[in-house]
């Protein structure tokens, strides 16, 4: 029976990645009726991937890609801007060093994928190999959880650095961290930039439409079909790529949590603010404390990016107070760090949705007879994404893909209780969280 899709995309219009970027057309909304072999619903990592992997197995094919929005504005351009090669393994163990390797080889799998693709198709995204580091602002952080870091990587027979205070600072700019870990394979970029390349350098035979939220969908059965207000696509197969908004699909409900983040840019530091800051030309540092801290990066055109704030979600929708309150912290957090550089101001502010798991597993795999969904990122959607859009398609087209059993190599999503017992379990254990971790914020 076709379900209405009551829950779409709020669009905020103030994605700050974006609107450092020169104007962009999107391309025109569906319109009319259509048949076609495939429809991919989401423009992000994991449905441009989806599409054009079904492009390279099936030539003569025909697919559409079907965005709510435009391209760019999505999830998918409003993150953080890291490409991470390297999985957060809770613990040392046999068990864990053999799925931290596999999901390695994922991870890399991906991240080749996309280095070609920024390559070959000259995406001007400030693609770099700058690697991260992984910090902890207390020395109970430091000792807890980045000495078992440590110790993984160490098993993983991965290189990193372990840095202290001063050496931080020295590259970092900020004494603001007790200790570090640098490892050398992350990639940074303007995420906005990157998914727009991925998108505008589909072969020809993907039809990307914009502007298009699907307003009624048939997953069911043996002619699936999406609907928008101007028109519908019937297709053979369906592959759904929307992340956090799969439950408005009925899709994953009770296996993914919807998480809210919020994310600001400064200005362009000025040289003399830069002379102030470390050695580190361009870096990207990620939390030890993955709730309660921050995320932060200096970018390439020399302004500070801080992502903070992680709250559960359900609704899909939030408030100008809640707003306010967020770009309030993100610019508190962002002085803390750097009290040298004077009276520091935000230039652009914005949120995004993404979706994790209890178990931190993806949500991914066969829904209907001719339907196939990807979701649950678990905060790593650069990566994980593009390599569950390839490896949903491979599953959809039936091909053997020994990459697919390392991507589940966790499993999949394990169930949640429904609403309201889900909103008291995750708010509770959000707020615990959050409150083990103040020291870290």
């Amino acid at each position: 029976m076709p379900l209405p899709i009551d829950r779409l995309p709020t669009d905020d219009h103030t994605n700050g990645w974006s609107a450092l970027l020169p104007a962009r057309v999107p391309r025109p909304p569906l319109q009319g009726e259509l048949d076609l072999d495939w429809v991919v619903v989401g423009a992000g990592y994991a449905g441009v991937a989806a599409a054009r992997q079904l492009a390279r197995q099936q030539p003569s094919a025909s697919i559409a890609l079907v965005e709510a929005g435009e391209v760019g504005e999505n999830a998918s351009g409003r993150n953080s801007g890291f490409a991470i090669d390297l999985p957060h393994v809770p613990s040392t163990s046999a068990q864990s060093t053999d799925q931290a390797r596999r999901a390695i080889r994922v991870g890399r799998f991906a991240l080749d994928e996309l280095n070609t693709l920024v390559k070959d198709h000259r995406i001007n995204c400030d693609w770099a190999r700058s690697g991260r580091y992984h910090v902890a602002v207390t020395n109970e952080t430091a000792v807890n959880v980045l000495k078992t870091y440590a110790d993984n990587l160490e098993a993983w027979h991965e290189p990193f650095q372990w840095f202290g205070r001063k050496r931080l600072q020295e590259r970092l700019g900020t004494d603001y961290y007790s200790a570090g870990i640098y490892t050398p394979g992350t990639y940074l970029m303007n995420p906005a930039a990157l998914v727009r390349g991925l998108a505008d350098s589909l072969p020809s035979q993907v039809w990307l439409f914009e502007n298009s939220p699907i307003i009624e969908a048939e997953l069911h059965g043996s002619a699936p079909y999406v609907r928008t207000a101007l028109g519908r696509i019937r297709a053979r197969k369906v592959i759904l790529a929307v992340n956090a908004f799969s439950q408005s699909f009925g899709v994953y409900r009770k296996r993914q949590v919807p998480v809210l983040l919020f994310a600001s840019l400064s200005p362009q530091l000025s040289e003399s603010q830069l002379a102030l800051l470390g050695a580190a030309p361009t870096w990207g540092l990620t939390p030890a404390h993955g709730v309660a801290g921050s995320t932060l990066r200096l970018t390439c055109d020399k302004r500070l990016m801080i992502r903070q704030g992680f709250e559960y979600s359900p609704s899909l929708r939030t408030t100008e107070a809640r707003r306010a309150k967020a770009k309030a912290t993100n610019l508190d957090l962002l002085r803390r760090r750097f009290p040298q550089l004077g009276n520091l101001e935000l230039e652009h502010f914005w949120m995004g949705w993404l979706a994790v798991s209890q178990n931190h597993a993806p949500a991914f795999g066969q829904i209907a007879d001719n339907a196939y969904a990807a979701s649950c990122c678990n905060g790593s959607g650069i990566v994980r994404h593009t390599a569950a859009g390839m490896l949903i398609a491979d599953l959809a087209l039936g091909r053997k893909n020994p990459l697919i059993d390392d991507f589940l190599v966790q499993g999949t999503a394990n169930y949640i209780p429904p609403r309201p017992l889900r909103d008291i379990g995750v708010g509770l254990r959000l707020a615990w969280d959050v409150w083990r971790g103040r020291s870290e914020k």
